[in-house]
């Protein structure tokens, strides 16, 4: 399956978690179902502006961009925390506004655990295809779902408590509670998402071994060239590696040249992550 196809599926899910949060919200009066409703549409929008942000961000680097598109991620994903902060603050008005007569029933459990189950797909799907695609996108789509999995399970917990609602003193709104608790949480997950994102719009070199790695065993099996240096540096979904390498006196500057092209072929091929490769003759 394509990118964009596991994106759409996951994104019609949400779409369709989220309607029957709405629904079963409105319907039984649950304040605490109602909020987690508005966060699951969330994770409509965010797979919306993830296939638009692919479709950039996989452009090729040019005169004016030269790392490329990379960055789009990014700049998406601090709109979408922004989003989730402002879908935040109106849960905490709906707080106030909306009355809650919610009494626990069957019906509601088995939507729930239901929500519980398309929700556990959406996750899995993220994760696979996030890994086999190397998409960093995708995976953090995933921890956003991960963070509507949760919500869900709050709700389930706070259905759970509200059925000892006799033992529980009447000043205590166990599904006002359950509401507060939720936007806690998206407040956090808004604000960390936004943070992140922002320190990563600079680049910054990072030490991955894994990486370096693979590039010295490639390096090793062409004779002329002695790896000295690796620098990585890292563009949010992909690495510049700057290579530094000692070459050898009986190679002309057009074997180098020949020589330079096979070996950024090759670490093309082999290591994903690197869409950007300058290699340096050293003394």
């Amino acid at each position: 399956m394509k990118e964009n196809r596991i994106i759409i599926i996951t994104m019609l899910l949400n779409l369709l978690i989220a309607c029957i949060k709405l629904t079963f919200g409105i319907l039984f009066q649950f304040s605490t179902l109602l909020a987690d409703a508005i966060q699951s549409f969330m994770d409509f929008i965010t797979d919306v502006t993830s296939i638009i942000t692919n479709k950039i961000g996989k452009r090729r680097a040019n005169h004016n961009y030269p790392f490329g598109y990379g960055q789009a991620y990014s700049l998406s994903n601090i709109f979408t925390g922004f989003l989730l902060f402002l879908i935040g603050l109106f849960i905490l008005l709906e707080l106030f506004i909306f009355e809650s007569h919610y009494v626990p029933n069957i019906k509601v459990f088995i939507i729930l655990f239901l929500i519980l189950g398309l929700k556990s797909v959406v996750v899995y799907f993220l994760v696979h295809f996030g890994k086999k695609f190397k998409n960093q996108f995708m995976l953090e789509a995933a921890n956003e779902s991960r963070a509507d999995l949760v919500s869900t399970i709050v709700v389930i917990l706070v259905s759970i408590i509200m059925l000892f609602n006799k033992n529980i003193p009447d000043f205590i709104d166990v599904d006002k509670i359950g509401s507060i608790g939720m936007i806690i949480y998206i407040f956090y997950v808004s604000i960390k998402m936004m943070v992140a994102n922002i320190s990563s719009l600079l680049t910054h070199t990072e030490n991955n071994e894994d990486i370096k790695i693979q590039i010295s065993e490639i390096i090793k099996t062409h004779k002329n060239v002695e790896l000295k240096e690796i620098e990585l540096i890292k563009m949010y979904t992909y690495y510049h590696a700057i290579i530094k390498v000692h070459v050898s006196d009986s190679l002309t500057i057009k074997k180098f040249l020949i020589l330079e092209n096979k070996l950024k072929k090759e670490i093309r091929n082999k290591v994903k992550e690197i869409k950007f490769i300058d290699i340096e003759p050293v003394v």
